[in-house]
């Protein structure tokens, strides 16, 4: 019984010591705390060109107006971690933009992004918002 129990401890122990952890399982702290300050290098600018060309061929969304969200959870080291998103419409409740499309569209220029600095090396959030209007992708923000 004695070995059976210090065997268990030991594979126990042997297991807790060969699993790694990534920058992505670290706890995140939004971009602005601790003076953090994450951004993509080039900050507004640089989201506006990546999303330029959506913003110019989406001209039919469904529902016409609303609001999109992207969260992208960045590692201290600057990669991308995943992705989180919320969409409501002009009354402010939950839907899907295009039956969802919209958002495949957006996540996979986002995934694309690089160069996210940070004063201080922490896992973070960005948010990149979208203002959906008349069936448009009128602001990025």
């Amino acid at each position: 019984m004695k070995k059976i129990l210090a065997l268990t401890i030991l594979l126990f122990t042997l297991q807790s010591f060969s699993q790694e952890n990534s920058d992505c399982d670290e706890q995140t702290l939004p971009y602005w705390a601790y003076e953090i300050n994450s951004r993509i290098e080039g900050e507004n600018p640089t989201l506006r060109k990546a999303f330029k060309e959506i913003q110019l061929t989406e001209t039919e969304i469904e529902p016409k107006s609303g609001f999109i969200t992207l969260r992208l959870n960045i590692s201290k080291t600057g990669n991308l971690c995943d992705i989180e998103t919320f969409q409501i419409d002009e009354n402010y409740k939950s839907t899907e933009f295009n039956n969802g499309q919209l958002v495949k569209k957006l996540e996979q220029i986002a995934t694309g992004l690089t160069n996210w600095k940070r004063d201080k090396d922490y896992k973070t959030y960005n948010l990149i918002r979208l203002k959906i209007k008349d069936g448009r992708i009128e602001q990025i923000f």
